[in-house]
């Protein structure tokens, strides 16, 4: 005898429909959240920076005490990273197991925005304390004394490195050990040169050794990618 299949009931199909409404603004709030939280960092440096600039008297250049106050708080750095980790737990664990994956990658792609972004901003900070001149000896002086504008996107990057899911983390993989190794390079490429700073290396030995050390892992990078097309 055949039976015909049961066809969903209305409470059925409204019941599922409301489900999936609350699925939906559920990931709807995650994702707002998760990005006040990204916002974090920003804003948090930018009001502190306003707050001590307007108390020291605006004014055209941004002063140098204002950069290194900021950018050698602990608890501000604290409180961003810890933001951003607060990000990524949310946005991953708000949403469904299916779609974790690629939340991961996202988040991953974001964090490395966020880091061009905050070191860009260092930068730019930096130019305007020394009087919008072009003195890289002054430049890279100032950027090093604030010690956070540089281990926050640094701590970034890795953080981005360790999410990214694409990556197989076996060093002793041949398949993977460049494109392991030039990561590798790449991260370290800025502590060696803090490293170098700090030891007092003329800048000329400093610059040498760190731009070796990044072309070599960008080459790596390059040549993994030629190999898999190939």
């Amino acid at each position: 005898m055949h039976v015909k299949p049961l066809k969903p009931t209305k409470i059925k199909a409204a019941v599922s429909t409301a489900f999936a409404d609350i699925d939906l603004q559920k990931a709807e709030t995650t994702e707002n959240i998760s990005f006040i939280l990204y916002l974090v960092p920003l804003i948090s440096s930018t009001i502190y920076a306003i707050s001590l600039w307007t108390s020291e008297g605006l004014s055209s250049t941004l002063p140098e005490t204002v950069y290194l106050s900021v950018t050698k708080d602990p608890y501000l750095f604290l409180i961003s990273f810890l933001a951003i980790c607060c990000a990524v737990l949310i946005e991953v664990f708000g949403s469904s197991k299916e779609s974790r994956l690629s939340r991961i990658e996202t988040n991953s792609k974001q964090i490395q925005i966020l880091a061009v972004i905050s070191f860009s901003a260092a930068v730019l900070s930096v130019w305007s304390t020394i009087g919008y001149s072009f003195d890289i000896s002054r430049t890279l002086q100032i950027l090093l004394a604030g010690r956070y504008a540089l281990i926050f996107p640094l701590m970034l990057f890795i953080l981005a490195f360790l999410l990214n899911t694409s990556l197989k983390f076996n060093l002793l993989s041949f398949n993977n050990l460049m494109k392991n190794a030039s990561f590798i390079l790449m991260i370290a490429s800025p502590l060696i040169f803090y490293g170098l700073w700090r030891i007092h290396v003329p800048w000329e030995g400093i610059i040498s050794i760190t731009l070796i050390i990044l072309i070599i892992g960008v080459a790596l990078i390059l040549y993994k990618g030629l190999d898999q097309t190939s």
